[in-house]
């Protein structure tokens, strides 16, 4: 499974991620998570995803079996080896690292999230249940739609809602899927008719 990793994610020694490349293989499949998982050396069996409705909700998780979260959008966790899930295709991988507690976070933003403040509401979450300061939070922007290719900048959303949040440090290449169907699927730019990225994000055991 090709994926790709982001140099700033890469830095931190206790977190785990990845963001799958464009492939051949049914992303749509029901086992796509559990294949990939296994490919990243995670147990295939023991990962947390969304069911990812458009919408802000966001769910701490603690334990599960590959057990899909439903009515959220983003995922939170202190949980060691628990990867974090989502799928995406133009809509916003946001990864959160809040360095000090240690906690993580994983966001699906499209419009309407992005419209609803997920990242706020995320950001929120974390310190409501694990006393998160986002500023000491990284969080990284993965390849989504551009304003080039979308009527709303969804990066210049993001980064508004976190930067209000208190968060300092914000990663954002600005890749945009739609301009490099070579390496990103795209549901814009091919018409719905295309599959899906997965953004993974874990704590690590010491």
């Amino acid at each position: 499974m090709p994926f790709e990793t982001f140099a700033p994610l890469s830095r931190i020694p206790f977190v785990t991620h990845a963001f799958t490349l464009r492939t051949s293989d049914d992303t749509k499949a029901d086992d796509f998570e559990a294949r990939t998982l296994t490919t990243l050396g995670f147990a295939s069996n023991r990962f947390a995803s969304a069911e990812q409705t458009h919408g802000n909700g966001v769910a701490a998780v603690f334990e599960t079996t590959g057990k899909c979260v439903p009515m959220v959008d983003a995922l939170v966790t202190t949980a060691k080896d628990l990867p974090l899930v989502i799928r995406c295709a133009d809509c916003a991988a946001v990864f959160i690292v809040d360095r000090h507690t240690p906690a993580i976070g994983l966001i699906h933003s499209g419009k309407k999230g992005t419209l609803a403040n997920i990242a706020g509401n995320t950001l929120a979450m974390m310190t409501q249940r694990y006393g998160t300061d986002p500023r000491d939070c990284l969080v990284m922007i993965g390849p989504s739609i551009g304003p080039c290719h979308y009527e709303m900048d969804i990066w210049s959303g993001i980064e508004g809602q976190l930067r209000e949040a208190g968060v300092r440090e914000i990663h954002n290449p600005r890749i945009c899927t739609a301009c490099h169907l070579d390496r990103y699927f795209s549901y814009r730019a091919e018409k719905g008719h295309t599959g899906r990225m997965l953004a993974v994000l874990s704590l690590r055991s010491p």
